[in-house]
C-alpha cells in the first residue's frame, strides 16, 4: 500500500467530536483509507459506526474525485465474492516545488506520496542575478515542469522553499548570503507571473515539518534542527501539533555571542556568529585558499584535513549556541546537519565542548538534556514539507462535507 507522508497533518482538519459527526465525515473516511490497510466499505462502516449507505455514497464521491481507487484482492480464501478494497490514489494531486542547492535552482513535480514525477535544474550566478532575472528563471523552470504533469493529476499550486531569512506570511525573501541582489524580495508578484497560487516557505521549516511527521512513531517531543554550512539557521517544532513559525525565528547565525567581535557580516551587522563560523566566512578569512565555498566539497575537504585548528573558535561559538537554545527552547532532540558535523571528529569535539560548558551538575540543566545527533539534509523531506500546505488545502476543499 502506498504510504502518504504528512497524512496526520492533512487530516487533522477533519477531526470532530464523534466519527458520525457530519462535518468532515468525507475527510475522515479518506483518512481511514489512507492510513488503513486497504479497508473495505464494510470495515469502514463498522469502524466508524456509520450507515453502510452513507459510507458507500462518500466512497463513490472520493472515487469520482480521483482520490481513491478500488480493486479486488488478487487471491481470497473466503467463500463467495470478495469485498472490494479501497486504496489512495496519490497521483491525483501534485505540486510544483522550487528549491535551491548552492547556485543551482531546482524545480520538481511532487505527488501526494512525495514521489518526484519530474525535476529540472538551472545553474545561475547567484551573486549576480537580479529579481527580474530570478523570476524569468522561475517561469522557465515552471514551464518545463508543468509540461510533465500527468493529465489525470490536478496541480495544487507552487511552493518556494528558500534559504536564509524568510517572511512566510508576507511572502518576502528577506536575505540570503548566496543571493545578495534578492534581498527584501516581495515574491507575491510571482503568483501573477506563474498564473497560480504560490506559497513561500523557509527550507529548514519544510524539512523539519516532514521529518517530524515521518518520525512521529519514535515519540520525539520537541525537535530543534540546526543547519551549519554556508550559513547557520534553525527550525523548531513541538509534537503538540503546531510548528513554531514566528517570523524571523531560526536566524541564529545572526546572533552575537562575542560583543567584542569586529567581524562584518553580509547582513550588514557586526559580530554575527555566521560571520565567524559560517563556511563563507571561514573560506574568506582563512589563509588556506583551498577551502571550498561549497558544502559538499567542504565536507570532503574536512574529512581529509589533518589540521583542524581553524575550527577551534567556530566550535566554541556553536557549543555556546547549543547551550543557549537548550535553555531557551528545552528541545528533546537537536539534529545537526551540514558539512561540519558530517566529520566524526568535528561532531565529537562539538558535543564534548557542549558538555563542558553545560555540565550535568549545573542546576539549570536539570531536566534539560537533549539528545544531539548528526544528520543529513533531506531533499525528500524538504519537498514534502514544502508541498504540505498546498495538499492540505486541496484535500480540505475536496473533502469538505
Amino acid at each position: 500500500m502506498t504510504s502518504l507522508p504528512m497524512s496526520d497533518y492533512y487530516f487533522r482538519q477533519f477531526e470532530h467530536d464523534g466519527a458520525d459527526a457530519p462535518a468532515g465525515r468525507k475527510g475522515r473516511i479518506f483518512s481511514a483509507i489512507c492510513q488503513g490497510d486497504a479497508p473495505t466499505r464494510k470495515k469502514l462502516a463498522t469502524d466508524m459506526a456509520l450507515r453502510p449507505a452513507t459510507v458507500s455514497d462518500l466512497v463513490m464521491e472520493l472515487i469520482h474525485d480521483g482520490l481513491i481507487t478500488e480493486s479486488r484482492p488478487a487471491q481470497s480464501l473466503q467463500k463467495g465474492r470478495p469485498e472490494i478494497l479501497l486504496t489512495p490514489a496519490p497521483g491525483r494531486l501534485c505540486a510544483v516545488i522550487f528549491h535551491f542547492v548552492s547556485h543551482t535552482m531546482h524545480c520538481a513535480v511532487v505527488d501526494l506520496a512525495g514521489t518526484i514525477l519530474f525535476e529540472t535544474t538551472e545553474q545561475v550566478q547567484a551573486d549576480k542575478i537580479d529579481k527580474q532575472g530570478f523570476i524569468d528563471v522561475l517561469s522557465s523552470l515552471a514551464g518545463k515542469c508543468t509540461a510533465h504533469i500527468p493529465g489525470s493529476a490536478k496541480q495544487c499550486g507552487y511552493a518556494l522553499s528558500l534559504p536564509g531569512i524568510v517572511d512566510e506570511p508576507g511572502k518576502r525573501w528577506v536575505y540570503s548570503a548566496y543571493w545578495p541582489k534578492l534581498s527584501d524580495f516581495d515574491l507575491s508578484e510571482v503568483s501573477e507571473t506563474l498564473g497560480h497560487d504560490v506559497i513561500v516557505r523557509k527550507n529548514l521549516n519544510c524539512e523539519l515539518r516532514a521529518r517530524t511527521s515521518r518520525r512521529k512513531s519514535l515519540g520525539t517531543g520537541k525537535t530543534l534542527l540546526i543547519h551549519w554550512g554556508i550559513g547557520i539557521g534553525a527550525a523548531f517544532i513541538s509534537n503538540d501539533r503546531e510548528l513554531v513559525l514566528t517570523e524571523g525565528f531560526g536566524e541564529i547565525g545572526h546572533c552575537v555571542l562575542d560583543p567584542l567581535s569586529t567581524v562584518s557580516c553580509k547582513c550588514g551587522m557586526i559580530g554575527c556568529m555566521e560571520a565567524e563560523a559560517g563556511l563563507w566566512a571561514l573560506a574568506t578569512m582563512s589563509q588556506d585558499q583551498s577551502i571550498p565555498i561549497n558544502e559538499q566539497k567542504f565536507e570532503d575537504y574536512l574529512q581529509d584535513c589533518t589540521d583542524k585548528s581553524f575550527l577551534k573558535r567556530p566550535l566554541l561559538l556553536m557549543a555556546h549556541t547549543l547551550r543557549n537554545l537548550t535553555l531557551t527552547l528545552m528541545p528533546d532532540e537537536i539534529v545537526l546537519t551540514g558539512p561540519f558535523v558530517q566529520c566524526p571528529e568535528t561532531f565529537q569535539r562539538l558535543t564534548e565542548r557542549f558538555e563542558l560548558i553545560f555540565p550535568e551538575g549545573a542546576l539549570v540543566r536539570k531536566g534539560r538534556k537533549p539528545k544531539i545527533v548528526s544528520g543529513r539534509r533531506s531533499k525528500s523531506d524538504e519537498l514534502v514539507g514544502a508541498a504540505s500546505d498546498l495538499f492540505r488545502t486541496e484535500i480540505g476543499t475536496l473533502c469538505r462535507i
